[in-house]
C-alpha cells in the first residue's frame, strides 16, 4: 500500500483567490455538505422524474 502524506494542520482545505477577494476554509463542514447534497439530489430527482 503506498504511503500518502496527510496535509499539515495549518494547510487550508480550500483557498480561493479572485482578484482582491480571498476565501479560506480551514475545515470542510461535512454535515452541511451532506445535507445540501441530499437536498440537491432530491430536487434534481423530482425534476427529472416528475416529467
Amino acid at each position: 500500500m503506498p504511503h500518502t502524506s496527510r496535509p499539515l494542520p495549518n494547510t487550508p482545505a480550500v483557498d480561493l483567490r479572485l482578484g482582491g477577494l480571498r476565501l479560506t476554509i480551514q475545515r470542510l463542514p461535512y454535515p452541511l455538505l451532506t445535507f445540501l447534497t441530499g437536498i440537491a439530489g432530491s430536487a434534481g430527482g423530482a425534476m427529472w422524474f416528475g416529467r
